[in-house]
């Protein structure tokens, strides 16, 4: 192809199959990054999903589009297919609740912009979603984000920052531009995309972490290492002013950036109450016992505040569980030819 003509695409989309072969196909179209389950026992006869992806030499692009499901990346995954890209995702719509690192809790809300480390694991549980994502080769990652190691993996920028909105306004223009870029000017679209990332995400983490210091202190940390280490007992305000002989001011004052104290201790009892019920280990537990011991005294508010905060019910969380035991047979010979490019290229993804 000559140096004019434009950037390699491919399509993926489900809209012309039926029933379960919409999710199956799904599974095999990801399984390059990803190992995923539907929600619930057995996958939705409507499932939709769809991407388009353009390779720039140096860079992927994609443009998602899917709906609800569980995404991971566990240690055998890891260590068995070898992908050691970043991956970018601005979330366009959607969102997902997980934790990286088999313990560290994240949340990502519409129009936030995340970033996990392939080499690293992960799982989460996305709503349905419309996604812009980046697949950043390591070596791009080290020159750009200060070093080969760089720890960006479970990095979210939020909608509404400055930073934030300063990517995903590039990131808008990038998309949009795509469909116009040439194979010359593929490697200068590289170079400004990989700046901007470092620009916004280098910066990010250290104003966070001088954040941490000057704003939230030792005394944050201290009180949110109780807090989720006794999620069961009683945390009002008043409780925890008197443990660590705080005024109710200065508890305010260090859990503003959070969103409050009683906001802080919700969400982490809700975080904690998702995971319990999305793991196959807790299966026996009732919906109330679970509720009880994340320190909800009523089953019905937390069945409320549950769905409010997920947009799912315990009940279908806990189908989540069963649901990621189904595994598909013989979907990699099934693959479309879309699907085989497309692992093709994450797979050679290389500066």
């Amino acid at each position: 192809m000559p140096s004019t003509g434009s950037l390699p695409s491919t399509v993926f989309a489900t809209d012309q199959l039926v029933g379960d072969e919409r999710f199956e196909a799904w599974r095999c179209s990801i399984s390059v990054i990803f190992d995923v389950a539907p929600v619930g026992h057995e996958p939705p006869k409507d499932f939709q999903a769809s991407v388009t992806a353009r390779h720039l030499g140096a860079l992927l692009v994609g443009d998602l589009n899917f709906g609800r499901q569980q995404f991971s990346r566990g240690s055998p995954r890891v260590a068995r297919d070898g992908v050691d890209h970043y991956l970018v995702q601005w979330y366009r719509s959607g969102g997902f609740v997980g934790q990286h690192d088999d313990g560290v809790d994240m949340e990502v809300r519409p129009g936030d912009i995340t970033v996990f480390d392939l080499g690293r694991t992960q799982r989460t549980y996305a709503q349905p979603s419309h996604v812009l994502s980046l697949v950043v080769p390591r070596e791009i990652a080290a020159e750009s984000f200060g070093g080969r190691d760089a720890d960006l993996h479970g990095t979210v920028l939020r909608q509404g920052t400055a930073l934030g909105g300063l990517l995903s306004d590039y990131l808008q223009s990038l998309h949009q531009r795509l469909p116009d870029v040439t194979l010359a000017e593929a490697p200068a679209v590289v170079q400004a995309t990989t700046q901007m990332l470092a620009a916004c995400l280098r910066p990010s983490r250290h104003t966070h972490a001088q954040a941490r210091v000057e704003l939230q202190g030792v005394t944050l940390e201290r009180i949110q290492r109780h807090i989720l280490q006794n999620l069961a007992a009683p945390l009002r305000p008043e409780l925890l002013c008197q443990h660590f002989g705080i005024s109710r001011s200065l508890l305010y004052r260090l859990f503003e950036p959070l969103g409050g104290v009683a906001h802080y201790v919700q969400q982490r009892r809700l975080l904690r109450a998702f995971h319990a019920l999305a793991s196959p280990a807790n299966r026996r537990l009732r919906v109330a016992e679970v509720a009880t011991r994340s320190g909800f005294s009523s089953e019905a508010h937390f069945s409320r505040t549950f769905r409010a905060a997920f947009g799912l019910t315990p009940s279908d969380v806990r189908a989540m569980a069963g649901g990621a035991l189904a595994a598909a047979a013989g979907t990699a010979s099934q693959a479309a030819p879309s699907t085989v490019e497309y692992a093709n290229w994450v797979r050679t993804l290389q500066v």
